[in-house]
């Protein structure tokens, strides 16, 4: 009998072992994954900066075309 209890506080012990592990393991990966979608908003947000510098910089750029084709015009007709 003595032994039956020795082996159920041995399989207790083991059990309690695991569950500590189990949950500190557990509290490490919702970490990560808080960590992971902090990370997400942050790349989310900067494509959408990305997109908007973007597009104001070909904004910017297609009026400087326009600019330089006038400049162009107004000299070729000075010269003739």
């Amino acid at each position: 009998m003595i032994i039956d209890e020795y082996i159920f506080i041995g399989i207790g012990a083991c059990f309690s072992i695991i569950g500590y592990f189990l949950k500190r393991e557990n509290k490490r990966l919702e970490g990560m994954e808080k960590l992971i979608n902090e990370i997400n908003v942050t790349l989310a947000k900067n494509e959408v900066r990305d997109f908007e510098r973007h597009t104001t910089i070909e904004k910017r750029l297609e009026d400087r075309r326009m600019d330089v084709r006038k400049i162009y015009d107004v000299i070729q007709q000075n010269k003739k």
